[in-house]
């Protein structure tokens, strides 16, 4: 209130009914205040009430929000492999979804690949930059990561490593493919021909886990 006059407060669009209902207290505040100048002391408490209602109303609301669970992420560990000089180690991930499978919402999944060392770490090349790939697959997409030996330093004669990959589907279901609608494999080539030394397609560890949290 300023020199006799209530100020009303603009509020946001979904603050609708809240704004509305602010502006019905500020013209019986006025009409009272203009006729009966002794109530100010009720007008008062009819404002705290108001403020109080108010407060119960956006916990209501915050509540109702937080009841909103987002989709869980698929993360999907494979055991440690280990490759030496003159060959790299790959991670191949695929949408195996068709384009008319009612299993998941229309839209991508996205997925991050990247490599962990003996204690958890993750790779980096020469620069310090990770060893990671970000992609969104489209149905019957499919889209891999390498690391290569021979493009670290000089160092140990063999490099440990485990394949993850990260995969958070459109939407949420509970009739997935098990992981999801990604089937991940992991294979070791030989840098000089091409070819496969071996390759794992079985089954990995799989655990679904919140997505991060915005900070």
């Amino acid at each position: 209130m300023d020199d006799g006059h209530w100020v009303v407060v603009k509020t946001s669009q979904q603050d609708e009914p809240i704004s509305l209902f602010l502006e019905l207290i500020h013209e019986g505040m006025k009409n009272i205040m203009n006729t009966k100048p002794r109530t100010v002391a009720s007008l008062a408490l009819v404002a705290l009430a108001a403020l109080v209602t108010l407060g119960i109303f956006r916990d209501e609301r915050r509540a109702h929000a937080q009841d909103v669970q987002p989709p869980m992420i698929d993360r999907i560990s494979f055991g440690m492999v280990g490759i030496t000089q003159g060959q790299t180690a790959r991670i191949n991930v695929a949408n195996v979804l068709t384009a008319n499978d009612p299993s998941y919402p229309p839209g991508p999944t996205r997925v991050v690949l990247i490599f962990l060392n003996s204690d958890g770490q993750l790779f980096r090349n020469r620069d310090g930059s990770p060893i990671r790939r970000v992609a969104m697959l489209e149905r019957g997409q499919a889209t891999f990561l390498d690391l290569n030996f021979d493009e670290f330093p000089p160092g140990p004669t063999r490099i440990h490593l485990r394949a993850v990959v990260t995969a958070l589907p459109p939407g949420s279901t509970d009739n997935a493919l098990p992981p999801g609608p990604i089937v991940p494999t992991v294979e070791v080539i030989t840098n000089a021909n091409g070819r496969t030394v071996f390759a794992l397609s079985g089954a990995p560890a799989v655990r679904q886990v919140p997505p991060p949290q915005p900070d």
